[in-house]
């Protein structure tokens, strides 16, 4: 058995995995940003899944996905969760288990193409939608790897020299227009409202597809993913697109409209029937906990 560890901008998940990358277990909580000591939060909550499955399994490995640029088992600056620093190798050396720490958006995509959506595409694409946008690019079949650091990083292509904000400290990053938060909070904005999770957020959505206003918010989203998109295909003309995070459970609002509006005028440079094929993961939001242990 190995242990897959899935830490993300609003959760920390916890899984223990079969040598067939099947999910047994899963424990996942939400995390709150204003916690004071979120390293040590981070850490202890790992170390009690650890030993509890100890009680009951030989583990083998554990994996540990992380937004940001990992260097062996150490995470500088992760955004955000507010965290500056993070050494994994304490958890190591305390349970005598090798650790490795992947980035979210490369272990996702390794689930994904290794099992799940993007298996039969050398040339591919994967977004995880999420808090922000990680990212991973498969060209022939090789995943796309930078000696200095963790690179592509798509969810920090800038869309809009002159626009938001980001917490990486730039302005217009791709996702601070088209992160699942930056949707939610759009979304509160117009109805004068606080969401608390993307369950609420659906439900919100089916009771006001209809307001003008959430339309306007529905198709300006759809508009900058668009932007975002068509730079990633005219630069790695990949054959496939794979949509992870918490996007996937908006197929209705966001992922079925997104496609129909690819469809409908020029985004690209080269012909339009060329457009690659647009998927959702097949692991939803647990690519990233079985990437991890790949």
């Amino acid at each position: 058995m190995k242990i897959g560890v899935d830490i993300g901008g609003s959760h920390i998940a916890v899984a223990l995995i079969d040598e067939q990358y099947k999910i047994i277990r899963k424990e996942v909580k939400d995390i709150e940003n204003n916690k004071s000591n979120m390293e040590e939060f981070v850490l202890d909550y790992i170390n009690t899944y650890i030993e509890e499955f100890k009680k009951q399994y030989e583990i083998t490995g554990i994996g540990i996905s992380v937004p940001g640029n990992p260097k062996g088992t150490i995470v500088q600056n992760i955004n955000n969760l507010g965290i500056s620093y993070i050494d994994f190798k304490e958890l190591a050396n305390k349970h005598g288990i090798d650790i490795k720490v992947i980035n979210d958006g490369k272990a996702a995509a390794k689930a994904e193409k290794t099992l799940g959506a993007m298996k039969n595409s050398k040339d591919c694409i994967f977004l995880c939608i999420g808090t922000g946008i990680g990212s991973a690019v498969y060209l022939n079949d090789q995943l796309l790897k930078c000696n200095k650091n963790t690179g592509f990083e798509m969810g920090h292509m800038i869309i809009d020299k002159n626009g938001n904000n980001c917490k990486c400290g730039k302005k217009g990053c791709f996702e601070t227009y088209c992160s699942m938060r930056k949707f939610k909070e759009d979304i509160e904005n117009v109805l004068n409202e606080k969401i608390t999770n993307g369950i609420e957020l659906k439900n919100v959505l089916e009771k006001n597809n209809q307001n003008a206003n959430i339309k306007t918010v529905l198709n300006e989203y759809i508009n900058n993913l668009i932007v975002g998109l068509s730079n990633l295909i005219d630069i790695f003309e990949p054959e496939l697109i794979c949509f992870g995070g918490s996007f996937v459970y908006f197929k209705e609002y966001l992922f079925e409209p997104l496609v129909s509006e690819m469809g409908k005028r020029k985004y690209v440079f080269n012909k339009q029937d060329e457009l690659p094929k647009m998927v959702l993961s097949e692991f939803n939001n647990d690519s990233g906990l079985i990437g991890a242990v790949i």
